[in-house]
């Protein structure tokens, strides 16, 4: 069991369903958008007999630790059902607007279907490297595909399977000159949708059978499959941890940052965050397994390291 005093935990914010400002249609699970303080919030429902909430905070918490620039996270209850507050990271003030991953390669990538979000083997780190090098040049190139690459060791360290191409993005802002728009500045959106990390669909007696088994939650961490494919034509995405080490032998310039920063961040400090979820919201089974779990991911990322 945890033991922490009850303000050591992460803070659960109420939601009032009634302060709904509208649905959220994309994606497949319910949400809604509220405003707290002046700032636009979405509140996402966490499936019955999921860790939709604790994995999509604990990804968040996890992603400022090593300095992944990620979507700000709460955990939230409406109506006593769970789930989490996500702050909109698009600028009202500056008029930005989100350019999802499937709008970035699509035009840019012959034969790219952006409404083929299932299968979509098009969907590769070459592709996307290829299509970001279309749209910046110089420093900001780098800077750029440095950012993309911290989001993919982010998604190896937490198992995150769902970096489908609607899961990523650029920010787009109108540059007005003499009244007149002469270019869209872009930068990279913080990243996003990790609610499926970490064995959030696991139940308790799943998680007891991994822990017992002689490596079994290496075996786990090696079984997912994302959203990013290897080679055009596979028939199915390529595992997280896998897809870095693909990502660090063919671009290291690219993953040598992120993968420093995450060896400077001692695992005991990115373990001590798992035991700030509320333990009404995560099982103590989940905690061990999450532990180990990112015990493993961490000890493969940081012996990619320089």
């Amino acid at each position: 069991m945890n033991e922490f005093a009850a303000n050591a935990y992460f803070p659960v914010l109420p939601v009032d369903p009634d302060q709904s400002i509208w649905d959220e249609a994309l994606g497949t699970k319910r949400k809604f958008w509220v405003e707290r303080d002046g700032e636009r919030w979405l509140f996402k429902y966490a499936r019955e007999n999921t860790g939709e909430d604790w994995s999509e905070k604990l990804a968040f918490e996890i992603a400022n630790a090593i300095g992944v620039n990620a979507a700000h996270v709460e955990l939230a209850v409406c109506a006593d059902q769970p789930g989490t507050l996500s702050r909109s990271f698009i600028s009202r003030d500056r008029n930005e607007s989100l350019i999802h991953g499937n709008e970035v390669l699509a035009g840019l990538v012959l034969g790219y279907d952006r409404n083929k979000r299932f299968g979509q083997s098009y969907h590769t780190l070459d592709n996307i490297q290829a299509a970001i090098a279309k749209r910046f040049d110089g420093s900001e190139l780098q800077a750029t595909q440095q950012c993309l690459a911290s989001y993919l060791v982010l998604d190896a360290l937490i198992g995150n399977t769902d970096r489908h191409h609607e899961n990523w993005g650029l920010l787009s802002q109108p540059k007005i000159v003499d009244n007149k728009v002469v270019d869209r500045g872009l930068r990279v959106a913080p990243t996003f949708d990790h609610a499926s990390s970490l064995g959030r669909e696991l139940l308790d007696d799943r998680i007891e059978q991994l822990l017992q088994e002689p490596q079994g939650v290496e075996r786990y961490a090696r079984k997912g499959r994302g959203a990013i494919y290897r080679a055009t034509g596979d028939r199915r995405g390529e595992n997280p941890l896998e897809l870095v080490r693909l990502g660090h032998q063919r671009y290291p310039h690219l993953f040598d940052d992120a993968l420093l920063h995450l060896k400077a961040v001692p695992l005991d400090d990115v373990l001590a965050l798992v035991d700030r979820i509320p333990p009404d919201r995560m099982s103590p089974l989940a905690n061990r397994f999450v532990k180990a779990f990112l015990t493993y991911t961490y000890g493969q990322l940081c012996n990619l390291a320089v």
